[in-house]
């Protein structure tokens, strides 16, 4: 049996065992079935992984199912589909394996979303995309609402659920202009009927329906409130499987089936890139102020979703221009940049996980999980840090520098338009870097090596899966070198580009003489400029600790420290604009009003979009359903009158015809 042979029979072999895993879900025979069901769901999660490396040189195999419309329906995963999947399916295999709390309503959300992943990534037709897309939202509803550690996770699923429907409408709509076909073969020839006005619409149609999940400006209002309502295995499959799904299909959507219109494809081209770096900016503003590990590292990823997005927008600039392989180099470039970022971040969505079992709950306070903790949740907790906040060698930086170097080949366009659009683009790239740079400064500085504090035993798995994340991460960006035979298979429009990627231990922007990076040569920098304090360390035979010097006064160690807020409300008074700060105290008093007992102050951000938009919407549906509430009195009289003037007018129709 051939590789593609195999893998297409291990997805079949793990969409049976989610199938199956959901329906002793639903059963509940006994009170071992949600176990059961849960173990099923890991066993279909891991037989997926398994199935997707096998896969990965020439993609899956082609699996006719059955004929829909006078077209097969069709399943298979090309390589580029199983590239950006693989980390994502490792991410969700250890988020299952060491939730707490197995099976139930979580594991069916669980194999529901993996389905529609499967359906999205995997089917061939129009239909079957939208409903696994479909799948995808309800598996991710019912994952949130099954926690219940939040009085508020209700309404933010609803808000989700509210905002990916609009993607949902997008997506129909977008099939719906494009033909009568639904299979993907003739979707392209259908676009190209299309005039350069319809295009560019089906485009953002596009660009609407899948950014919904990806986060893009406005619709990532719903990010923060689900994430904050989720635990850390929910969160960590979000941020990986879900965001690098919805990604894959933006990007086969506008690489694959868009017609290169020199105009329609510039037009879209600069929307994209533009979208892209302005939700990144705006995601990583708002996370930076973030005292929730979930809210914070729900907006990274909208940050890295919108970098992706820049990417995805820089390759349609320049395959408008001409230069396909550029193009194709940075398509490739969104797809590593994710897979970096699946690994990533579901890590520190575990270890927010550790946080809540140890200390009860999610803030970013200092609670010595450094100094407590074992090695591992600060070694794979540090790793992760540093690829979101793009320091080398891991593959955040690798990522992005690659993006950087691409960038800089607006040279080679003839567009004023395109050229601007990217040197935009860089300049926005480099202000969310360094803005990410502080945000995982706050976040692993404050919320990992804060002061001791006693806290409760954490499971040794929690520990082990951070740790297991973030060495994946480290070791994709030292091997990525080797992974050229994969990549070039991998780069839409023009596998040349990846072809020209690699040179020896270098990695290349297609030419070595114009700028080059060496993950490998880092690491081995790395380690020897490590040695030295290595070496210091180990040379004192014992640690000496003293008291915190504070020009000679007594100071409270843990008093002194520096905050989350603290860390951050510097940026927010530079911001102030963006951020419209809004504060207010609560002051208790005692003794018939006369000592103050206890004084509280609380601050937050009223956002120019995304949740400002959302109220501002809500607020005009509810207008709108005070006006037809009277259409609605609850009289048998009145809605037999509607049905009498219904008739009437069917009746007047067809003389009419």
């Amino acid at each position: 049996m051939s590789a593609p042979q195999l893998a297409t029979l291990g997805m079949m072999i793990a969409v049976a065992l989610l199938l199956v895993g959901a329906g002793l879900n639903l059963l509940r025979l006994s009170s071992r079935f949600p176990v059961i069901a849960h173990r099923v769901v890991l066993i279909g999660v891991l037989i997926a992984l398994v199935a997707d490396i096998a896969g990965l040189p020439r993609g899956t195999s082609s699996l006719r199912l059955f004929v829909l419309g006078n077209q097969p329906l069709v399943w298979h995963m090309d390589t580029a589909s199983l590239l950006i999947l693989a980390p994502a399916w490792l991410a969700v295999a250890l988020a299952v394996a060491v939730r707490s709390h197995q099976g139930g309503w979580w594991s069916l959300g669980v194999a529901t979303a993996l389905i529609g992943v499967f359906c999205l990534a995997g089917l061939n037709n129009g239909a079957a995309m939208i409903i696994g897309w479909e799948l995808m939202s309800l598996g991710s509803a019912v994952m949130i609402l099954s926690i219940r550690s939040d009085t508020r996770g209700s309404k933010a699923t609803l808000t989700m659920l509210a905002l990916l429907e609009v993607g949902s409408v997008a997506l129909v709509m977008a099939v719906a202009l494009l033909g009568p076909h639904l299979g993907f073969a003739g979707f392209r020839g259908d676009w190209g009927a299309r005039g350069i006005v319809v295009s560019s619409i089906i485009g953002l149609l596009f660009l609407v329906g899948f950014g919904a999940k990806l986060g893009v400006a406005p619709l990532y209002a719903w990010v923060a409130e689900t994430y904050g309502s989720a635990d850390g295995p929910t969160g960590a499959i979000f941020s990986s499987l879900i965001l690098n799904t919805a990604y894959f299909a933006l990007g086969r959507a506008l690489l694959r089936w868009l017609p290169v219109h020199a105009s329609s494809t510039l037009f879209l081209g600069v929307t994209v890139a533009a979208l892209g770096m302005l939700s990144a900016i705006i995601a990583i503003l708002y996370a930076f102020q973030q005292g929730d590990w979930r809210r914070l590292l729900s907006l990274s990823g909208v940050e890295n979703g919108g970098i992706a997005i820049g990417a995805l927008g820089a390759a349609l600039i320049f395959q408008a221009g001409g230069q396909q392989e550029l193009a194709g180099l940075c398509w490739l470039i969104g797809i590593l940049h994710l897979m970096g970022h699946s690994l990533a971040k579901a890590g520190l969505f575990l270890a927010a996980s550790v946080k809540k079992e140890r200390d009860g709950n999610h803030r970013i306070v200092q609670t010595g999980l450094g100094h407590e903790y074992p090695w591992t949740v600060g070694v794979g907790g540090l790793i992760a840090s540093m690829s979101l906040s793009a320091m080398p060698p891991a593959m955040g930086f690798v990522t992005e520098w690659l993006l950087f170097e691409a960038l800089f080949h607006d040279f080679t366009l003839a567009s004023l338009a395109g050229r601007t659009t990217l040197i935009l683009v860089g300049a926005g790239l480099a202000l969310s870097a360094a803005l990410s740079l502080a945000t995982f400064v706050k976040l692993y500085g404050v919320g990992l090596l804060g002061a001791r504090r006693p806290g409760r035993s954490v499971a040794v798995g929690h520990r082990l899966a951070v740790l297991v994340l973030g060495l994946a991460n480290l070791t994709g960006a030292i091997s990525l070198v080797f992974w050229e035979s994969l990549m070039w298979r991998a780069s839409w429009p023009d596998p040349a580009s990846a072809k020209a990627l690699v040179n020896g231990l270098l990695i290349v922007p297609l030419s070595d003489s114009f700028a080059f990076i060496s993950p490998v040569q880092l690491m081995i920098v790395g380690v020897l400029f490590a040695c030295v304090p290595i070496a210091l360390l180990l040379r004192r035979s014992k640690s000496r600790r003293v008291p915190l010097w504070s020009g000679g006064e007594t100071v409270d160690v843990v008093a002194s420290a520096t905050t989350a807020f603290g860390f951050s409300n510097p940026l927010r008074t530079v911001y102030s604009f963006l951020y419209r700060p809004k504060t207010s105290s609560e002051r208790t008093y005692r003794d018939q009003g006369y000592v103050l007992e206890q004084a509280t102050y609380h601050t937050r951000e009223a956002p120019i979009l995304g949740a400002g938009l959302i109220q501002s919407l809500r607020r005009g549906v509810n207008r709108l359903a005070r006006v037809l509430s009277p259409l609605q009195g609850g009289q048998l009289n009145v809605y037999l009158s509607y049905l009498f003037i219904l008739f009437l007018v069917v009746v007047l129709a067809i003389f009419v015809h």
